[in-house]
């Protein structure tokens, strides 16, 4: 019975991921071909898709320590991966225009690829002049438009550990960009759907907003310090009731 009501719960889900995500597919895309600064009016259609998804499919977001973000700045953000069910709990927790980070193999995806240049920032790691032109993209990103949204563990955590390795690139992008980072932890939203199942359940899922990790500090050579610091900081919210 249980497995029966997690199937049309799961349908009834996805009915409503898809119908309002089409619905709003004008206001995710069209905005930033006009003007540069269109990417607020996108983000602001991203966050009412996340808020009628988990509105109308009774997944309550509690999120904490939002006063942690000032308007004025733009930042780095990482934030742990455990389910499909974080992603839409990232622009009820961040209340500011923020774009994330992508691979350039995800814009080889039909349709979906577009949408992924058009609300993300490509990276290309392919050749050293390719790396080169990302990172004077991303540098004028945050210096111009908006912050950016990381997943440091590259993937999503089917693991047991906490949190997995983390890999360099936000860390490097921010202390490259001297901007503050600031470390999201996502707790529970597993429980409502494993990484591993398409199955969904109601329920509540923590968004804890970390203070802003300063970067002014640090030089590349210590990336491995800050991101080692910052980790630790995460797996010790994490594993705190």
């Amino acid at each position: 019975m249980i497995k029966l009501f997690r199937f049309i719960y799961t349908l009834w889900a996805l009915l409503v991921f898809h119908v309002f995500m089409i619905i709003l597919f004008p206001f995710f895309i069209i905005p930033p071909l006009l003007h540069k600064r269109g990417n607020v009016l996108s983000w602001k259609a991203i966050r009412l898709w996340s808020l009628i998804f988990s509105s109308l499919n009774r997944i309550i977001y509690k999120i904490e320590g939002q006063e942690n973000i000032s308007k004025d700045e733009n930042y780095v953000f990482i934030v742990n991966h455990t389910s499909f069910l974080d992603s839409p709990a990232l622009p009820q927790a961040i209340n500011r225009p923020f774009r994330a980070l992508a691979k350039k193999e995800l814009t080889k995806i039909p349709i979906f690829g577009f949408i992924v240049k058009m609300v993300t920032v490509v990276v290309d790691r392919s050749s050293p002049e390719s790396r080169q032109k990302s990172k004077q993209r991303l540098n004028r990103v945050l210096n111009e438009e908006s912050s950016i949204l990381v997943f440091p563990e590259g993937t999503m955590n089917r693991t047991a550990e906490v949190l997995q390795p983390f890999y360099d690139g936000a860390f490097r992008i921010a202390i490259d960009a001297q901007v503050k980072i600031i470390p999201i932890v996502v707790k529970g939203a597993a429980k409502l759907m494993r990484p591993s199942s398409l199955l969904m359940s109601p329920g509540k899922i923590k968004v804890k907003v970390l203070p802003p990790v300063d970067t002014s500090s640090y030089t590349q050579k210590e990336q491995k310090s800050l991101k080692e610091k910052i980790r630790a900081q995460m797996i010790e919210e994490l594993q705190s009731a």
